[in-house]
């Protein structure tokens, strides 16, 4: 990475941080400051700003460098502290402390700015964000690790980057403990994740119960601690000729801290304002020499978060009764067991998590033209959601014969996380070609524990924990790059090549027999398997692999200097489903001082996923004649084949974006950037289909022994429309920085046309919405399912010891189809979730050199999402009722007087997590402290 070396050289004084409250020297004369700034090539940069700050007095003196990077600032008190701080765009700030100055001799110093390049979106080493020719957010990360509400990295992204979105589910068995994360309104498996440059594996888990990745496998961000991180890459563009399946929305680089001497230690604590969910972390970070040059840098933390549910709500027990439909034996029965509706409460907010978080980033440089590199994460991660309740009144067989269990019981869905990763390579100078060969080997493996809870076909004999089995995801890449800039081609031309090869290793596991068993030796009916999640039984155990090689080209050319043109292609082979050849363009022309444009179009595509491709859990369901099956088929299947499915094939994707960027001040920058993203061939889970499609459909279905299934099919093609707005300054300001932030995004995804297999078309096309090949909420969920637009701002000082930021954040409205579970022809209820705001304040203060402390408010007027009811009302009944009271009549007549439960369980779970989710005003405290610094 190219360095701005600022040549002084010290002839007086010089005092560096290491003194703590220092006595100030008495100022009796005057000292001058002078210097020159060069390149690390030795070229003169002008118009470098450098300014002294003296602390006692608040006194603030700025220049800038000349035509021959030259600057002296005069009439200076001796004495101090100063600080002296030093700025351009383009490069990464520097603040130098505790400097105190004579007045017999001016005082020059030795120092290097390092460049702020970014590492995605070009394979130049001296590329800054400005420069790229696609939009690049650089977060640093050390800042809102530090001082931001939260310590997990979708929650500090979320508030930060306006085209990303997080949210944490509630009732989604194991979304709940996985954070899916998305760019631009798309999938979370349509964005690459990198971390230091190289490709991070994704989570074992498969999210369905129509969460918001239905169907979809993430990157898990969460398990990496923020307090490892020195910043985030976001690259809000397609790349995948550039990095390979997956970033069609964009790309998300995690650069880890590489410094080889001090460190912190962070404590947070935090509780909303309900009183539920408190959180609490331990972090730890230092950094270490290896040998002369080289470094470790390690972080360890642990990190606690309680379970959130919605303080003010009652169940309704005409719609969800406990015991009885009847309402005065519903009364009785609570009024004889001591019990009310509150103590039937169903959790509805975050499960319980806690991590324990290991990362290294090591380097050292083995010869003046080899550099050994490597760096890897460990994370272990506890988790405890809810599944519903098992009621009397749902099925009186299901509560068994033990005691505690007989009144109703709520599941627990336990789950233990392992998440590890390394990465270890060679950085080689050959000529002047940089190669860097590396290996990598990511694995994430999931396993679901119940607890509180029943296989009640077993009738007495049933435990009350057990072991339902999981899932394993693991990846191996080796890959090598080869990098040159040629100078004398054109104004200057990087070339890069290089090759790749991955192993995808994906398993399903099996759980012990009484998870998943049904024996029949319970009450007549009784369910089987374990209540709250079934186990996967061994028809559902599965493994498998694949292998794929690629190769890539990618040219970077400076035509002029104000004019810059990229290409890329890549090809890949997969040994499962064929192979992928895509392409990117890319342009951006200097105009004018201050004013650029650029554009780019790219084509790319996301192979299907192992988990896409494997996944299937079957449930058994005892029969007079035998016993029978639902779920999930893989495509492997015979059913899959006879109804049409097929293999799965990779999603395609065409690109294209213009922006531009505006730089009207030296502090001011405005960016404006507009996309379109058309992909074909989206996987999608179906809905779930039985007998009577056809004859040749049934008789598989009776060949397999089962009643209802689901396929992952390559159904839908949508387009996408998009533009993002960034814009920053900031301003000195006593004897601080004042910056100003605003941002936005607005994106909308519609329908072009859906893939139905022709054993299909006939209840796609008909009347009955409730029945569709793909179902109305899946489609709506892809379409709708993330906000219209996301809009931030924050306004923030940092003075010499405190600080302040406030942060504005607005979510655009979010709907989609309710489920569906009436079973009605019509389909379900369409939710409208209204645009929501959420305002932060952030406080610090520094009360000695190396400590901080940061306290503040996350959502402090305490919004929440519309809850069920208010979202069905914004939006509309199922499709021919006029209102939502027209609609509960006809339910009520069907159904001899019973009250319809949807919005589903719109009583027990009143909040969908939307935007910003539903666990209200958060307050925190920090405390950071430095040492070696």
């Amino acid at each position: 990475m190219q360095a701005l070396r600022l040549s002084f050289f010290l002839v007086l004084l010089l005092v560096l941080a290491g003194r703590q409250g220092t006595a100030w020297a008495q100022a009796t004369a005057v000292a001058t400051v002078t210097g020159d700034i060069h390149s690390e090539k030795g070229a003169a940069l002008p118009g470098v700003t450098v300014a002294v700050l003296h602390l006692p007095t608040g006194i603030r003196r700025a220049t800038t460098t000349d035509a021959q990077g030259h600057f002296m600032m005069s009439q200076l008190l001796t004495g101090g502290p100063y600080a002296l701080q030093i700025s351009q765009p383009g490069y990464r700030s520097q603040v130098i402390n505790n400097v105190f100055l004579k007045g017999e001799t001016p005082a020059n110093f030795a120092l290097e700015l390092v460049l702020n390049v970014v590492a995605v979106g070009t394979r130049r080493l001296d590329r800054t964000a400005l420069e790229s020719v696609a939009p690049v957010d650089v977060i640093d990360m050390r800042e809102l690790a530090l001082t931001a509400p939260r310590t997990d990295n979708t929650q500090l992204l979320n508030y930060v980057v306006p085209s990303f979105n997080s949210v944490r589910e509630t009732s989604a068995d194991g979304a709940d403990h996985v954070d899916a994360a998305t760019l631009r309104g798309l999938g979370s498996d349509q964005v690459l994740v990198l971390v230091n440059g190289k490709r991070r594996h994704t989570s074992a888990l498969i999210n369905l119960l129509g969460s918001r990745s239905y169907g979809s496998a993430t990157t898990d961000l969460n398990t990496i601690s923020a307090n490892a991180l020195d910043r985030a890459e976001v690259l809000r563009d397609g790349a995948a000729a550039q990095y390979g399946s997956d970033a069609i929305a964009g790309v998300i680089n995690l650069s880890l801290k590489s410094d080889n001497h001090g460190g912190n230690i962070l404590v947070n604590n935090g509780i909303h304002q309900s009183g539920f969910g408190y959180n609490t972390t331990v972090s730890l970070n230092k950094g270490l020499k290896l040998g002369s040059k080289g470094f470790l840098n390690v972080t360890g933390e642990v990190d606690y978060r309680g379970y959130t549910t919605s303080p003010n709500y009652t169940r309704d027990l005409n719609s969800w009764p406990i015991y009885s439909n009847n309402r005065a034996s519903e009364d009785s029965f609570l009024l004889a067991n001591h019990k009310t509706a509150k103590d039937y409460r169903q959790r509805n907010g975050d499960a319980i998590i806690t991590n324990y978080r290991a990362v290294y980033n090591a380097g050292i440089e083995l010869s003046e033209k080899a550099r050994f590199y490597s760096f890897g994460t460990y994370n272990f991660r506890r988790g405890q959601a809810v599944a519903p309740w098992v009621l009397p009144s749902a099925n009186p067989a299901d509560l068994g014969t033990r005691p505690g269990f007989d009144l109703g019981y709520q599941p627990n869905i336990n789950t233990r996380i392992h998440d590890g990763g390394a990465v270890a390579g060679l950085d080689l100078k050959l000529g002047r070609w940089d190669l860097d060969l590396s290996q990598s080997l990511g694995t994430n493996r999931m396993r679901y524990d119940l607890s509180n809870t029943l296989n009640p076909s077993m009738g007495a004999a049933s435990p009350t924990t057990f072991e339902a089995g999981g899932l394993q995801f693991t990846q191996a890449v080796t890959n090598v790059a080869a990098n040159r800039l040629f100078d004398n081609i054109l104004a200057g031309t990087n070339v890069a090549f290089g090759g790749e090869f991955r192993n995808d290793f994906y398993e399903i596991v099996a759980g012990e027999e009484n998870s998943w068993k049904n024996y029949q030796a319970g009450a007549p009916g009784a369910s089987g398997g374990s209540q709250g999640f079934i186990g996967f039984d061994p028809t559902s155990a599965i493994s498998g692999s694949r292998q794929n090689a690629a190769g890539f080209l990618d040219v970077e050319a400076d035509v002029v200097r104000t004019w810059t043109v990229g290409g890329a292609v890549r090809y890949e082979r997969y040994s499962d489903f064929g192979s992928a050849f895509i392409y990117k363009a890319t342009t951006r022309w200097q105009a004018a001082k201050g004013l650029a444009v650029r554009a780019a179009y790219n084509t790319g595509f996301r192979a299907p996923s192992q988990h896409q491709q494997l996944y299937r859990q079957l449930t058994l369901l005892p029969t007079a004649s035998g016993t029978t099956y639902s779920g999930i088929y893989n495509n492997q299947s015979d059913i899959a084949q006879v109804a049409g499915i097929g293999k799965l094939k990779a999603e395609n994707s065409r690109n294209a974006s213009a922006g531009l960027v505006f730089t009207p001040a030296k502090d001011l920058v405005l960016t404006a950037d507009a996309y379109q993203i058309d992909i074909d061939n989206r996987i999608s889970l179906t809905n779930e289909f039985g007998a009577g499609i056809a004859p040749a459909f049934d008789a598989a279905l009776n060949r397999a022994q089962t009643t209802s299934v689901q396929f992952f099919a390559n159904a839908v093609n949508t387009r996408t429309r998009g533009l993002d707005l960034v814009g920053s300054y900031s301003t000195p300001l006593g004897r601080g920085q004042l910056r100003f932030t605003a941002a936005a995004n607005f994106n909308a995804t519609t329908l072009r046309s859906l893939q139905v297999p022709t054993l299909f078309q006939g209840i796609q096309n008909d009347d009955i919405t409730g029945n569709n090949f793909i179902g109305q909420r899946q489609l709506s969920l892809i379409t709708t399912g993330s906000p219209k637009s996301k809009i931030l701002a924050s306004v923030g000082y940092e003075g010499r010891k405190l600080g302040a930021t406030a942060r504005y954040t607005r979510f655009g409205q979010v709907s989609f189809y309710d489920f569906n579970f009436d079973g009605l022809d019509e389909g379900a209820y369409y939710l409208v979730f209204s645009p929501k705001s959420v305002t932060d304040l952030i406080l610090t203060y520094k009360p000695a050199k190396n400590l901080m402390l940061a306290a503040g408010a996350h959502n402090l007027f305490n919004v929440r999402p519309d809850d069920l009811l208010q979202a069905a009302q914004n939006g509309h009944a199922p499709d021919g009722f006029a209102s939502m009271a027209a609609y509960q009549q006809y339910f009520a007549q069907q159904n001899g007087g019973a009250v319809s439960t949807t919005p589903y369980d719109h009583d027990i779970l009143p909040y969908q997590m939307v935007q910003m989710g539903a666990n209200g005003a958060f307050f925190y405290l920090k405390a950071s402290y430095g040492f070696g610094q």
